[in-house]
């Protein structure tokens, strides 16, 4: 028989109450990530991977030409 003191039901009910709030979304707990761990060099880094990969899939259209010449 569980107690209100007991510490088993005490996680049992915080358990479910962390399961019934939403997702943070990827950004929010990537930016938590940052802030807890104080890794902020990642950010350039990640800066960096974004620019490289939305100029690969734009050099694949229209707009290609235009990019070629910032070079």
């Amino acid at each position: 028989m569980h107690t209100q003191g007991d510490p088993d039901r005490q996680s049992e009910e915080s358990f479910t109450q962390l399961s019934r709030q939403s997702d943070p979304g990827l950004v929010a707990e990537f930016i938590q990530f940052l802030r807890y761990n104080k890794k902020w060099w990642l950010i350039p880094i990640l800066v960096t991977i974004v620019l490289l990969t939305a100029m690969a899939f734009l050099a694949a259209s229209p707009v290609a030409p235009f990019i070629y010449t910032l070079f």
